[in-house]
């Protein structure tokens, strides 16, 4: 299952060099390690019950893979082939997991055409966002609230201001809510930076019920 046809000839040169990247092994946000965000969300006390997960932009699977060994069925989407390809080796080299998981080659502008079976009580993208053209952005929000169950967890992580020489865009709080509203709400958002000092946030938005 994929879909990555009719992306315009401006969006071609950034997705390309997401794999260029990729390919060359020059990927420092894949880190290899789920952020403490996420291990918050699904294993503090009244956490999230393991339920149908979905993983945007989910590189090489970090993320998806720790989601299944803790029972959850996940979905990974991205568009790099050199990242998906990876993910999958790493799911196929895994062993039996507690649920599920599945990577899928995708264009995230354009989920919402997408059959993924049941609705997602969480969903994360932690850093795609922030990259997608502005153009893309309204039908990147149509998918995330199509593959939404009521009162699911969007848990977002996105630079606020572009940093110097990056491939991301930046999103402002106040875009975030508003390209959300009214299918989510904003419940919480914990501004910060990264290694170099670049503004960034966490957000947690919550699915209308």
């Amino acid at each position: 299952m994929t879909l990555v046809r009719h992306l315009t000839s401006a969006v071609l040169p950034r997705r390309w060099d997401f794999t260029l990247a990729y390919l060359r092994g020059r990927t420092p946000w894949d880190s290899g390690i789920s952020p403490p965000e996420l291990v918050e969300a699904v294993e503090r006390p009244g956490a999230l019950p393991p339920g149908y997960a979905l993983d945007i932009g989910c590189g090489t699977g970090t993320n998806g893979l720790y989601l299944a060994r803790l029972g959850w069925h996940v979905i990974g989407l991205d568009f790099a082939a050199p990242a998906i390809a990876t993910a999958r080796a790493k799911a196929a080299r895994a062993g039996p997991l507690a649920g599920s998981v599945r990577f899928l080659r995708a264009d995230v502008t354009r989920s919402a055409e997408l059959d993924l079976g049941p609705r997602c009580s969480l969903l994360l993208d932690l850093g795609c966002l922030h990259g997608i053209p502005l153009a893309g952005r309204v039908g990147y929000a149509a998918g995330v609230t199509r593959h939404a169950a009521p009162d699911a967890l969007f848990l977002l992580y996105a630079f606020q201001t572009r940093p110097p020489g990056s491939r991301a865009l930046g999103l402002s709080a106040g875009e975030v809510r508003a390209l959300f509203a009214p299918a989510f709400t904003v419940e919480r958002m914990v501004a910060g930076s990264d290694r170099r000092g670049v503004g960034s946030a966490w957000y947690w938005l919550r699915r209308a019920v």
